[in-house]
């Protein structure tokens, strides 16, 4: 069994390894590696989270909007692109807070 001091270390070297993972590619070692854990945890996060939101919503759109566009929405009712940026641009206002929570609950 694990006790309580052996289990936060193996789960802070988890998390470590996670942003590795996630931040390595994207920056140089020199500009994340200093910054504290807690940051770049809520970092890679806000990386992983945007990444999500754009491939799931790009696909979304894509099938729901272009592919199948008869299908599942009438032509009436598919939103203009103004309305999709207006979504775009709020959800990207709330995804640092998103991933706030994300961070603390790890």
């Amino acid at each position: 069994m694990i006790r309580g001091e052996d289990f936060k270390a193996a789960f802070v070297e988890e998390t470590k390894f996670y942003n590795r993972i996630v931040l390595g590619p994207i920056f140089p070692t020199a500009v994340w590696d200093p910054l504290p854990h807690f940051l770049q945890t809520w970092l890679r996060s806000y990386i992983a989270a945007i990444l999500v939101y754009f491939v799931s919503g790009l696909a979304w759109s894509f099938v729901i909007y272009y592919w199948k566009r008869n299908l599942h929405v009438p032509k009436d009712c598919i939103p203009s692109r103004r309305a999709m940026l207006l979504q775009i641009r709020v959800a990207m206002k709330a995804m640092p807070w998103y991933t706030l929570f994300i961070t603390i609950s790890e």
